[in-house]
């Protein structure tokens, strides 16, 4: 017997349960009733786009059923804070997943639920506040729908800078040449860079290290593994604005699951966008190799 088996033998440990991000379309999977009662020390991780999904529902009664689940497990819950209030965080904080936990949405889960079972029942008054839940939910939503344009064109910028090898390579979903590597580096140091400096929030760059820690260049980097997805499927053409939005959403389930322990989907290409950056983020952008620290510096998200 090892040393270390000699002490799990002696010792007791206690097994840590998981915290995995949801997305909208597990939230009444039989597998995620699985997991909850698989472990009282397992978490369901619930974000702002899950919460807006289940929303813009048709009806009152998609709502109570997309929270059935989970309602019945409601000290096994995280709520996280806004995506905007995230986005200000730095790296450390971020990457500390305390940061991200919204600490009064999650204790007071369990009188949500509470309320969500009354309107059920028949109270008018909540029902009235999760059918303006509902308006404010859709029109974000929707609004979302004005910059796939932007997105669709971005997308074809994107797929213009490989060469007619790297998308055969990319369409039979082959490794990545050296170079398609580096490409893919430099490419997702540019795009955070942009999303860094057009977002309202941010008043300065953040520099260091710890950039790969900020939710932004998480995104960034689910949002470039999303795009390369839609390359390899054969680009985006006459993809329909919906069909890019939903993309949107894709992505920002995958980015929050990286700080936490994996993403519970039905969506296979959800699942494959985390897998992906999740990888990257061991490998490509794992700290503190020194070829990335140089382009840090040459794209401008670090300090001298």
């Amino acid at each position: 017997m090892t040393v270390g088996g000699w002490f799990a033998s002696v010792l007791p440990i206690k097994r840590r349960g998981t915290r995995k991000v949801v997305d909208t379309n597990y939230l009444q999977d039989g597998r995620l009733r699985a997991y909850l009662s698989a472990s009282p020390d397992n978490r369901a991780v619930l974000t702002d786009y899950a919460a807006m999904e289940v929303y813009k529902g048709d009806t009152l009664a998609g709502i109570y059923s997309c929270m059935e689940i989970v309602a019945q497990y409601p000290k096994q819950v995280l709520v996280l804070k806004g995506t905007q209030d995230i986005c200000r965080l730095n790296g450390r904080a971020a990457a500390s997943r305390c940061g991200l936990i919204d600490a009064t949405q999650t204790r007071e889960f369990s009188d949500y639920c509470r309320h969500l079972r009354a309107a059920k029942g028949g109270d008018l008054s909540l029902q009235q506040q999760l059918l303006e839940h509902r308006r404010e939910a859709t029109a974000h939503i929707d609004r979302m729908l004005l910059d796939m344009p932007t997105l669709s064109s971005g997308i074809d910028l994107v797929e213009k800078l490989y060469l007619p090898a790297e998308l055969k390579i990319l369409r039979h979903r082959a490794e990545h040449t050296p170079r398609m590597r580096e490409k893919l580096v430099q490419n997702v140091l540019l795009l955070a860079g942009d999303l860094f400096k057009s977002h309202p929030a941010m008043i300065e760059l953040p520099r260091g290290p710890d950039i790969r820690d900020t939710f932004i260049f998480r995104y960034a980097l689910c949002g470039y593994a999303s795009i390369l997805t839609r390359i390899a499927d054969g680009g985006v053409g006459q993809t329909k604005p919906d069909r890019l939005r939903n993309d949107v959403v894709d992505v920002n389930f995958a980015a929050f699951a990286t700080y936490f322990d994996g993403l519970l989907t039905a969506d296979k290409r959800a699942g494959d966008i985390y897998v992906e950056a999740n990888l990257l983020l061991q490998e490509a952008f794992a700290m503190p190799p020194w070829w990335l620290r140089l382009l840090l510096s040459i794209g401008g998200l670090t300090g001298n």
